[in-house]
């Protein structure tokens, strides 16, 4: 092979070797896209989760995420004695200290005890809220709201109606859900309670009123 021929042929070798950079280069961008591409898409199929916000997150972690910034958020919130609930309660006129009126208050074995006469609360079908009523029960829950007591809600049986009693029940949970409350609330119905009253009861789990 003469001179000239091999310079020749080194100088085309020379100038090809770029798209063996433009291949690999290439090669890798298209790898990219895929990958891109299988993070973002959502998960299909039968019995598995979608994705809702972001690669990866399914509504599964979702909801196991909000539970756990629940309880942490309710774990946080201080466990106040009855007494002091009950000195609040007074000092803001929620409710009164006292056995006697429409709407009174009073601690024994560790819970406070708010009463609800019948007359006071429900309206003439006696189920429904008064509106003065429900508003006693929207401050109090914005107040419950920032603590850890648990709260029920116990209901007499007016002459022997026990759908009722569980309707009345029933209408004072809504009210505080409605007003913000978001913690459980336990309710009862109890025969014999004097004057067909309701109770809206806050314990102290810790046991004891002071």
């Amino acid at each position: 092979m003469t001179a000239s021929v091999q310079t020749a042929v080194e100088s085309q070798s020379e100038g090809s070797l770029w798209l063996v950079t433009f291949a690999d280069l290439t090669a890798i961008l298209v790898a990219f896209f895929v990958l891109i591409y299988a993070m973002s898409s959502p998960l299909s199929g039968r019995g598995e989760a979608s994705v809702e916000s972001g690669p990866g997150v399914s509504a599964v972690d979702q909801v196991a995420r909000q539970e756990a910034a629940r309880s942490v958020q309710v774990s946080s919130r201080p466990t106040l004695t009855v007494d002091y609930l009950s000195a609040v309660f007074s000092d803001r006129g929620l409710a009164p200290l006292g056995e006697g009126g429409p709407l009174s208050q009073r601690v024994e074995h560790g819970r406070l005890m708010i009463r609800f006469a019948p007359d006071f609360a429900f309206a003439a079908d006696g189920r429904a809220l008064r509106p003065l009523a429900s508003g006693v029960v929207a401050d109090l829950s914005r107040i419950l709201s920032g603590v850890a007591n648990p709260v029920s809600v116990m209901s007499s049986v007016p002459s022997e109606d026990w759908t009722l009693a569980f309707d009345r029940a029933d209408s004072v949970a809504a009210a505080l859900r409605q007003a913000g409350y978001s913690r459980p609330i336990e309710r009862f119905v109890a025969p014999g309670l004097p004057g067909d009253a309701l109770l809206l009861i806050i314990s102290d789990p810790r046991g004891g009123g002071a």
